[in-house]
């Protein structure tokens, strides 16, 4: 109960993330393509949780409305069983939730380090991913089997093994992404002799949004690993984190000024030049190096090219 008390309160705060998330990203002129693509991710997201949310608001039908009156006890022994439509249904979408979010997060690691040459440091985070999906979707089949359970060994081991890889991914891709950030912007700040770092807001969203699904997925693992009755109350809310970290990043993103990075575009130096320089990064067949050139224009505005 408590469980999808606290799911609805998130699900209503996606509604509104959500609402933030498309009239920022559908009234970007630039890089059409890429809002696209964070327009569609996030709508599929959205819509997965609401069907999850909504699996919950049946639940609660069944235990306390629909509830036979020649039964004891039913609103009580409703949520022991596990093997009935609504929580198979729910642990599937969830991991769907856990599928979409690493496509996201492994796509934006795709657009950093895309125009240095080096796409193929997504190959690993694929491998991780796979295997993070895959050990999630086998344990919500096996949890239905009669013999096993929920919390039956072999469903632990799966749920354990899909949380390691998800938390691997998730800190590996993050550091993967801080770290060129924070590269790109000491780059930056020694070709323009300003000190600060212009992509420490942008290096803070990221850190942020890994921070979250970390505490998140940790609690649910402890949850688990200890059998836990609060385990599935435990993913319930979880499954509307999943989806409100990556409107956060994106509704964050977009409330920045021009000096940082543009929502799920971090590729993009977006920032202020000085008035008479254009500055290109990732200039493609760089062998993978930073690379930034300056060019003079007299009489220009601000300005500032991919």
């Amino acid at each position: 109960m408590i469980g999808i008390w606290i799911e609805t309160v998130l699900y209503g705060v996606n509604c509104v993330m959500y609402g933030l998330c498309m009239f920022i990203v559908l009234r970007r002129r630039k890089a059409a393509h890429l809002s696209c693509v964070l327009a569609v991710m996030s709508t599929i997201l959205f819509l997965l949780c609401t069907v999850h949310v909504g699996t919950s608001l049946r639940q609660l039908l069944d235990a306390f409305v629909y509830a036979p009156a020649d039964v004891p006890n039913y609103s009580t022994t409703y949520w022991l069983d596990y093997t009935t439509t609504p929580p198979v249904l729910k642990g599937n979408l969830y991991d769907t939730l856990v599928l979409g979010q690493d496509i996201i997060l492994i796509w934006r690691l795709y657009v950093v380090f895309k125009f240095t040459g080096n796409w193929r440091i997504i190959i690993i985070p694929i491998i991780l991913a796979i295997g993070c999906v895959g050990c999630a979707y086998a344990a919500s089949a096996v949890s239905t089997l009669p013999n096993n359970g929920l919390y039956g060994s072999a469903t632990t081991s799966l749920i354990i093994s899909a949380w390691a890889f998800g938390f691997v991914l998730n800190l590996s891709v993050t550091g993967a992404i801080v770290t060129r950030l924070w590269r790109m912007g000491r780059t930056m700040a020694s070709l323009t002799a300003i000190p600060t770092n212009r992509f420490a807001s942008s290096i803070y969203i990221v850190v942020e949004s890994g921070a979250i699904s970390a505490v998140t997925n940790a609690v649910v693992l402890a949850l688990f690993a200890s059998n836990s009755p609060a385990a599935l109350s435990g993913m319930d809310v979880a499954a509307q984190l999943i989806v409100l970290t990556p409107l956060l990043i994106m509704v964050q993103a977009g409330r920045t000024s021009r000096d940082h990075v543009a929502s799920g575009d971090f590729s993009k130096m977006a920032f202020t030049a000085q008035d008479n320089i254009i500055f290109r990064e990732g200039i493609p067949g760089d062998s993978g190096q930073d690379q930034i050139a300056l060019s003079r224009r007299p009489n220009t505005a601000q300005d500032a090219h991919v």
